[in-house]
């Protein structure tokens, strides 16, 4: 296992697909996160907007920003790429963050300060949104870890290699399985544990909301409600295959799941939240 090097310059993976409005506004953020040294990896997924266009020219007076093209529309996908084939080994932290969000300034060394020796990640909180409140209440009750900004230590991110372990291709909203992983401690023979997730409060990451009330965001808004009801299912099919084969047992894409948990299926009311499931669960069914 390689031995870290506090000096070398920490990796940062930026999610992006499409995030032509959005993608200077983060990576400008990232230019202020952080007095340390770090290279940032722009994993444009099957971008078919000006998403990569920008990167490169952004690039040429930000040299420690680097495009990585994926052919792949996929997050997951995009995540196992950094970690097993983009970002340099030995670094002491590795950060995450999508590209649609910003961080706020001196968000990654407030990150990496809050990380204590018996946690393996640190999550920033919410900043805005609707339901900020709430988000933020729940990730500090629980060590939550939000998806959308996020830090692994160093030697975790070697445990995952070492151990070949990815993340299912088609899993939706990373952030609970990132959770796991941290908390079970790669194992699938361990307690729960929070206190390996650390919420660091001085860390935070905006974002533009998505209203219900304007008809032109309404297709959105209308297809995330339907992804979060397909969450739910994958997670829950997630912790029956981790307990107890372990990280090592998940398969290379999410639908080789679905078949062997076919008793999750099921609809209860919720609800307006029951459509958004029922409808969750045809699109599972169809895979």
């Amino acid at each position: 296992m390689p031995v870290t090097d506090s000096a070398q310059p920490w990796p940062v993976a930026v999610f992006a697909h499409n995030e032509a409005r959005n993608i200077i506004a983060c990576l400008d953020s990232l230019q202020a996160a952080t007095s340390h040294p770090f290279e940032c990896y722009v994993l444009a997924n099957a971008c078919t907007d000006r998403t990569e266009m920008l990167v490169r020219e952004y690039s040429v007076s930000h040299p420690n920003v680097h495009l990585v093209s994926i052919k792949v529309s996929d997050k997951a996908n995009a995540w196992n790429v950094f970690v097993h084939e983009v970002a340099p080994h030995g670094a002491t932290y590795y950060f995450f963050i999508d590209g649609d969000v910003r961080a706020t300034p001196s968000a990654l060394d407030a990150m990496a300060q809050a990380l204590h020796p018996q946690a393996n990640g640190v999550s920033a909180l919410p900043k805005s949104g609707r339901s900020v409140n709430a988000f933020q209440r729940d990730m500090l009750k629980d060590n939550g870890v939000a998806g959308n900004l996020y830090g692994l230590r160093g030697s975790f991110v070697e445990r995952i290699r070492d151990q070949a372990i990815k993340m299912p291709i088609g899993t939706i909203g990373e952030d609970a399985l990132i959770g796991a992983m941290l908390k079970w401690d790669l194992r699938g023979d361990t307690r729960w544990d929070n206190n390996k997730v650390v919420v660091a409060r001085e860390a935070g990451f905006e974002f533009d909301s998505i209203s219900p009330w304007l008809p032109r965001e309404w297709k959105k808004y209308f297809r995330r409600r339907v992804r979060y009801s397909v969450r739910g299912y994958q997670n829950k099919m997630f912790g029956r295959a981790i307990q107890p084969g372990g990280f090592v047992s998940l398969p290379q894409h999410v639908k080789d799941l679905y078949p062997h948990y076919p008793e999750l299926l099921t609809v209860t009311w919720r609800g307006l939240d029951t459509l958004f499931d029922w409808l969750a669960v045809q699109e599972i069914k169809a895979e």
